[in-house]
C-alpha cells in the first residue's frame, strides 16, 4: 500500500510540475508573430531601408506609411507616398514584425 501512494503522489506532482511548464509556454506568442511597437528619429531613408536613431530596419514590401492622424500618406491622389521621401528629423511610431517595418506613422519636422 505504501509503494502505491508514494507512486500515486509522484504521478500527481509531476502531472502539476508539467501542467505549469505548459501554461508558462503556451502564453507566449512565436517569435515571428509578436509586433513590436517603437518610435524614433529618422536619420537615414534609402529604397528599402531606413534609419532611425542610428539604427537600421528593412521595410515590407508594400509597407504602410500614415499620417499622424492614422491616414495613408500619399504623393497625390491614389499615388502612395515613396519612403525615400521621408524627411530626415522626422518622428516616426513603427511596427516590426519579423525583423521588418509592417507599418509607421511619420510626423514631419515643423
Amino acid at each position: 500500500m505504501r509503494k502505491h501512494r508514494s507512486t500515486i503522489l509522484l504521478a500527481i506532482t509531476l502531472f502539476t510540475l508539467q501542467g505549469n511548464v505548459g501554461i508558462a509556454h503556451s502564453d507566449q506568442a512565436p517569435e515571428a508573430v509578436v509586433v513590436q511597437t517603437k518610435t524614433g528619429y529618422v536619420t537615414g531613408v534609402s529604397t528599402n531601408d531606413i534609419q532611425i536613431d542610428g539604427y537600421g530596419y528593412r521595410f515590407k514590401v508594400g509597407v504602410e506609411l500614415l499620417d499622424p492622424e492614422g491616414e495613408p500618406l500619399m504623393e497625390s491622389e491614389g499615388v502612395p507616398f515613396p519612403v525615400t521621401k521621408i524627411v530626415l528629423g522626422s518622428a516616426v511610431k513603427f511596427f516590426l514584425k519579423a525583423g521588418e517595418i509592417q507599418k509607421m506613422i511619420v510626423t514631419f519636422p515643423q
